[in-house]
């Protein structure tokens, strides 16, 4: 009885071993996607942008419109635990963030950021990275679909469109200095 207990019990640590192996790829394999796709980079700078649009469509007299297409803007700008959601081509993306300092600090410097986004209120991706380099540190959730294609385009177009106007503010600045510069 006793070697068929032994016998049970090796083949149940065996079993156990290779699905803690398999899982372990499975978590490698979609962190190493989500990093390649760079959403671990994405997805926080989304989030500043949508609290700087929640900002605008609050300050009273302010002429500003949201980026095409973008309605109901919302959100909350603390430091510890921001988020944002709006409504664009007629899905509801929301962002949540939790920072916190690292439980490691000797290994990963600085704070540790959770990233939940949900994709009409269903989550797509849960991450964390560190704060210093926005280092992915790992997944927790991932469903890979339409939606990063949708939202690293929607992403890289205020992207685009933020750096050409600050582009055209510097361009302005840099010809009103030059303007003030003369060469005896």
């Amino acid at each position: 009885m006793g070697t068929r207990l032994d016998g049970a019990r090796d083949r149940a640590s065996a079993v156990e071993v290779e699905r803690n192996r398999l899982a372990l790829a499975k978590a490698v394999k979609a962190a190493l996607w989500v990093t390649e796709t760079r959403l671990n980079l994405a997805i926080p700078e989304l989030l500043k942008m949508a609290q700087l649009w929640m900002g605008k469509s609050e300050t009273r007299g302010a002429k500003w419109t949201a980026p095409k297409g973008v309605t109901e803007i919302d959100g909350f700008d603390d430091p510890e635990t921001p988020w944002a959601s709006w409504t664009f081509d007629s899905h509801h993306w929301r962002i949540d963030a939790q920072w916190r300092p690292s439980a490691l600090p000797e290994e990963i410097e600085g704070d540790v950021g959770t990233f939940k986004v949900l994709l009409d209120r269903q989550l797509v991706l849960d991450m964390t990275i560190s704060s210093r380099d926005p280092e992915l540190l790992w997944v927790d959730a991932l469903t890979v679909g339409p939606w990063v294609s949708e939202l690293l385009a929607f992403a890289g177009a205020r992207s685009s469109d933020a750096k050409a106007r600050s582009s055209a503010r510097s361009a302005r600045k840099n010809q009103v200095r030059a303007d003030n510069i003369h060469w005896s």
